[in-house]
């Protein structure tokens, strides 16, 4: 984004619009790091309450919590399962909201291997099944054509007000 063209969008933008502001939204959800994780560790095909427990090493009070916060988003759905002998539990799936979120998850995972590890790799890459090539989150148009950020501007939209008598 050209910073010129974003900083006038902000510094117009009302405390309304920025009460709506949809990054802040979306943090304000997804933005705690336990939930990130659940959501990384979720992709990665762990499903189960005592697999994300092992993972995580937090405190099943806090897992609790955010598997019940991502499931009442609708983030994550639970899927009853019952072992031989025991009683029933839940697995926890993706649903189509949160697989929409992955992008996000690739990029934070890219750019944290590439600014924060110190040989600028992580511990893993992600590859297509389909063709072995390397998957990255990128700025797309529309069309799928790469957009570079000094290219994007940021258009407000014209939001119907709320009458108030």
């Amino acid at each position: 984004m050209k910073s010129a063209c974003y900083a006038q969008c902000i510094m117009k933008a009302t405390a309304s619009d920025l009460r709506d502001c949809s990054i802040a939204s979306t943090l304000s959800l997804i933005g705690e790091k336990w939930t990130i994780l659940i959501l990384r560790d979720l992709f990665s095909g762990i499903s189960r309450f005592d697999d994300f427990l092992r993972r995580l090493e937090c405190s099943p009070a806090v897992l609790s919590a955010r598997l019940k916060t991502l499931t009442e988003a609708g983030l994550v759905r639970r899927v009853s399962y019952k072992e031989p002998g025991e009683r029933e539990r839940f697995e926890y799936r993706p649903t189509r909201s949160a697989v929409e979120l992955l992008p996000v998850l690739v990029g934070l995972m890219q750019w944290g291997d590439r600014h924060l590890a110190a040989d600028g790799t992580g511990p893993v890459e992600i590859r297509s099944r389909s063709n072995g090539q390397r998957v990255s989150a990128a700025l797309v148009d529309e069309e799928g054509r790469a957009v570079s950020p000094s290219d994007m501007a940021l258009i407000p939209l014209a939001r119907p007000t709320t009458r108030q008598d």
